[in-house]
């Protein structure tokens, strides 16, 4: 999984913001060198000019300055200082030359026929961009740093109970309601802070959730196998009442619910039961499965004259329990005979697909949508208990099967079962 988390997300804007300093830093310390050589030490050659300048109207014999970083050359008709070639070319002003392999600024300033070179050591240059600029900013830029890093280090112990929070509830299975328990015991936050609440509220919703989501499979557990006794009576007497005064439509229909309504109830039994049986996934071939369907609920489709056939275009299997697709397509198959009214219902068998196709009246997409709900039914004097497509919905997202639907008015049904 990609790390995109609140600590990741921090780390990021921490270096970004380092770098952006870093650029700024280098930046102030390129401009305050520049500052320093055309500003500073430009304006003090200007003024030590001048000075010299007032100095000699009041001493012609006045000497040139000559101290450690600054040498001063003097030309007039009575001072001719050995002045190198590539100085007494230069026009007066503020520049650098390249002299004896070094790099001095010299500063030219012409008076009637003298001429004054002020020539400034390039080290003192360095120097002072070093005291003025780079040592100031390298101080600064280093408390930016540490003030930098211990706020994004507090912020990281801030969040890390966050993120032990989001990584725990990231790896909860929530597939089954035991999974969905939360033990968010060993999680450290401040009593009083806003993730140790969380944390509480957590629990607390997910306790409440898994107590709800128990009692009702429970219900369901109980519902279920309460309803399965009256059913068998209720079967065993419309076939001893068979047996007795022979085949007659209202007992084949009465029969036909009954059929479903089992069929119904070990669905609910086997929903309940997920949480509390392992149901072990083998291979099943859907290719048997539809046929052996097809067997048993053919004279259902005669009943009802309808043309039940069962097309197999590929030999395709599914790890899964064989209840749960036995479920599936049972649910769908008897969906179609009860809304077909005549016609054909189509089981086939594709590559890893499995497709119940009817020749029915068709829905529209408000009936679709409707349909996929529980307790919703067609418009079918046949219709079920509701509650067949919204089963079959729930299994394939169990079992991770994409379940695809089109209908139109007067043109059928197709409902289409991807495994893969």
């Amino acid at each position: 999984m990609k790390r995109s988390g609140v600590q990741h997300r921090l780390t990021r804007v921490y270096l970004v913001q380092l770098l952006l300093i870093s650029l700024a830093t280098v930046m102030g310390v390129w401009a305050t060198a520049n500052i320093i050589e055309h500003v500073l030490v430009k304006q003090a050659l200007i003024k030590e000019a001048d000075h010299y300048w007032g100095l000699l109207e009041q001493n012609p014999e006045q000497p040139r300055p000559n101290t450690r970083h600054l040498l001063g050359l003097l030309t007039s008709r009575s001072v001719n200082d050995s002045v190198p070639d590539i100085l007494s070319v230069l026009p007066d002003g503020y520049q650098r030359v390249d002299l004896a392999g070094e790099k001095p600024i010299v500063y030219i300033e012409s008076r009637g026929e003298a001429r004054l070179y002020l020539v400034f050591d390039e080290q003192r240059v360095s120097v002072l961009a070093f005291l003025f600029g780079i040592l100031p900013l390298t101080g600064v830029l280093l408390v930016i740093y540490i003030t930098s890093f211990l706020g994004w280090k507090k912020s990281r112990d801030l969040l890390s109970p966050l993120v032990q929070l989001a990584e725990r509830l990231r790896h909860t299975p929530v597939d089954t309601p035991s999974g969905a328990r939360l033990d968010l015991a060993d999680i450290q936050a401040d009593n009083d802070s806003e993730v140790a609440v969380l944390v509480s509220a957590l629990e607390a919703y997910a306790d409440r959730l898994v107590t709800f989501v128990e009692r009702e499979r429970q219900f369901t557990r109980d519902a279920s196998h309460e309803l399965r006794t009256p059913l068998a009576v209720f079967r065993a007497n419309l076939e001893l009442l068979q047996s007795q005064v022979g085949e007659r439509p209202v007992i084949s229909r009465m029969s036909d619910t009954v059929e479903d309504m089992e069929a119904t109830l070990e669905t609910l039994l086997m929903l309940a039961r997920t949480e509390h049986v392992d149901q072990t996934a083998e291979p099943v071939i859907v290719n048997d499965m539809a046929v052996n369907l097809m067997e048993r609920l053919s004279p259902l489709a005669e009943r009802k004259q309808i043309r039940l056939q069962v097309r197999q275009k590929s030999l395709t299997s599914v790890d899964c329990p064989e209840p749960a697709l036995a479920i599936v397509l049972t649910n769908l198959v008897r969906n179609a005979i009860n809304y077909s009214g005549s016609g054909a219902v189509d089981i086939i068998v594709l590559e890893g697909a499995v497709q119940v196709v009817d020749s029915g009246v068709g829905m529209d997409q408000q009936d679709l949508e409707r349909m996929l709900k529980p307790f919703e039914r067609g418009n079918s004097a046949e219709g079920g208990h509701g509650l067949g497509l919204a089963i079959v919905q729930r299994l394939c997202e169990r079992y991770d099967w994409k379940i695809m639907v089109a209908s139109a008015p007067g043109k059928g049904t197709q409902v289409r079962v991807a495994f893969n």
